[in-house]
């Protein structure tokens, strides 16, 4: 018995990611996540950010529906990298970053 690959999921988040923008942004990861595929959140084209943008990307890569679901940041844009590091979570953020 052959077990095919799961095909991974991308979402490109665009413009700012701030507490405005944050229900919006939280409904299309969720439908995204409620699919069970793997998950890249491309980020290259979004900012500003803000702690709730930051808060919402943490949840999202924690709700991952089983281990084999693994959420993955790419592309995070300097503003996202600068408040990580401001907050202390510039390693964690590094940690689920990937290709």
């Amino acid at each position: 018995m052959a077990v095919e690959p799961v095909e991974e999921k991308t979402i490109l988040l665009t413009g700012p990611i701030t507490l405005y923008e944050v229900k919006a942004v939280r409904e299309v990861l969720r439908a995204a996540l409620v699919e069970g595929r793997p998950l890249r959140i491309d980020l290259r084209d979004s900012g500003p950010w803000d702690i709730a943008g930051l808060q919402l990307l943490i949840s999202c890569v924690r709700s991952g529906r089983n281990p084999d679901q693994v959420v993955r940041l790419v592309n995070p844009p300097r503003g996202c990298l600068d408040l990580a590091e401001r907050s202390g979570l510039s390693d964690w953020l590094h940690s689920v970053s990937g290709p």
